[in-house]
């Protein structure tokens, strides 16, 4: 794919996590590696809400900039070491998601791995790392996301303890994929957790085997593909903005 798509691919998934919820203020970073210690990246300032592929820098894995649109102010802070740190110690990772999705950063108190309780949960069976040690400030330097980074090489997902998640894929749908699975699988331990409170009924969870088997028979369904194509419709409804912009460019072109 071009860049030009790419980047109009990571706007899309940012625009998505922020309609499901799963974004906070202007926090969080999306990237898509090109190869060659260089990165697709968001700048800092946009929200989800409103990126465009104008906001999307081209970076080497030092947090240097090599290329930016000339319209727009090519500012990062400094954790966006944490996008070139995973992909530096984990070059087969090509797409990083991290953001602040509300139920996932609630369940993250808990330092646990969220049980699985329902169908969709189960595509997420074995995926979950956690990174089990105290918040103690901006994830800024690669001393504190080397743990990070290397929790994402055995798992394509990881919670980080009282701050937000990562989700991993071999392109940005399968981000945005796993952060909806995951926010999801997180709701769901949350409601079921106040219902065993409020009814002094005892939950039961999926089995582990059980899950496993779901997951690999769910594999068999090519899910991504046409559940992206009905996000994006919904997305030109609500979003007709960033679309517009795609035409322009390709009449550009």
């Amino acid at each position: 794919m071009s860049d030009s798509a790419l980047k109009f691919d990571l706007c899309c998934a940012a625009r998505l996590l922020y309609r499901f919820g799963m974004s906070v203020g202007n926090a969080g970073h999306l990237s898509i590696t090109l190869g060659g210690n260089r990165m697709l990246v968001n700048r800092f300032g946009p929200s989800f809400a409103t990126m465009t592929p104008a906001d999307v820098l081209t970076m080497d894995y030092n947090g240097n900039v090599l290329e930016h649109d000339p319209a727009v102010k090519p500012y990062v802070n400094e954790t966006i070491h944490l996008h070139g740190v995973i992909h530096r110690y984990n070059p087969q990772i090509a797409a990083v998601a991290h953001t602040h999705p509300p139920a996932a950063v609630t369940w993250s108190a808990f330092r646990t791995v969220p049980q699985t309780f329902d169908q969709e949960s189960c595509l997420l069976t074995d995926d979950i790392a956690i990174v089990d040690e105290d918040f103690t400030g901006l994830a800024s330097s690669e001393e504190r996301l080397r743990p990070f980074a290397k929790a994402l090489a055995e798992k394509p997902v990881v919670l980080l303890p009282n701050h937000g998640a990562i989700a991993t894929g071999q392109q940005i749908q399968a981000c945005v994929f796993r952060m909806m699975l995951l926010e999801g699988a997180c709701q769901r331990n949350i409601s079921v957790a106040a219902a065993a409170q409020a009814t002094g009924l005892k939950p039961h969870p999926i089995a582990h085997e059980h899950a496993l088997t779901a997951k690999q028979e769910l594999a068999k369904i090519p899910i991504l593909e046409p559940l992206w194509e009905d996000l994006l419709k919904r997305l030109r409804q609500t979003d007709p903005d960033l679309f517009s912009g795609k035409r322009e460019l390709a009449h550009a072109g």
